[in-house]
């Protein structure tokens, strides 16, 4: 809730903004995600909002992350996704992360946002395969779509998008819930679940 309007998203990441008082619809953004998916679960928690300082462009913008592992910006003044951010508003965040099945991987929460930069985990199919998605934290600029930083448990240290023919560790740890972040301290809290195979540890590496 911003001001006089009410922002939302559907299970199909179609973000809607609305009157909080009469209800009514003041518009509807849809990426159009193909939806069907091996894992069989979609869901969306929630948009994320930030304000830019220097104006222009977008100034108000509401950021959200579907599906098919798109993250999107949008002016929350008009719905329409922010030229300025990635590639007409749009940042594929499948980039780094090498080959699965669609539907393997989104991310499921609000994306979190502290001094400047988005903070994106992800959702991983559970007890699928022993090579699912990484479940590597990134940072995004809020601005320019540009990444900033990655945390990958299995690459300690190496805080850079992979290299050709690279990809982030698969099968780690994943963040699919909300985090917390403290904007002053610049900290952000990431939960995290069980590496894959989630229900038994047979097939785990030793890292």
């Amino acid at each position: 809730m911003l001001g006089d309007r009410l922002y939302l998203c559907t299970q199909n990441n179609i973000v809607i903004a609305l009157d909080p008082d009469t209800g009514q619809q003041r518009w509807r953004f849809d990426p159009k995600v193909k939806s069907e998916g091996r894992s069989g679960v979609t869901t969306c928690r929630g948009v994320s909002y930030y304000a830019v300082a220097e104006g222009g462009d977008c100034a108000q913008r509401i950021i959200t992350a579907t599906f098919d592992a798109q993250l999107i910006a949008l002016d929350a003044r008009t719905g329409r996704a922010c030229p300025s951010f990635g590639k007409g508003g749009f940042v594929d965040l499948k980039a780094g992360m090498g080959d699965f099945p669609h539907g393997f991987y989104y991310v499921s929460s609000a994306p979190t946002i502290v001094r400047g930069n988005i903070i994106l985990g992800g959702w991983g199919a559970d007890n699928q395969s022993t090579a699912e998605p990484s479940g590597v934290i990134r940072a995004f600029d809020v601005r320019t779509g540009a990444f900033a930083w990655a945390w990958d448990a299995g690459r300690s240290g190496n805080n850079r998008e992979p290299g050709p023919g690279e990809t982030y560790t698969k099968s780690t740890p994943n963040s699919w819930a909300p985090m917390s972040a403290d904007e002053q301290l610049g900290l952000v809290f990431v939960p995290t679940g069980n590496p894959t195979p989630d229900h038994w540890g047979g097939k785990r590496s030793a890292a």
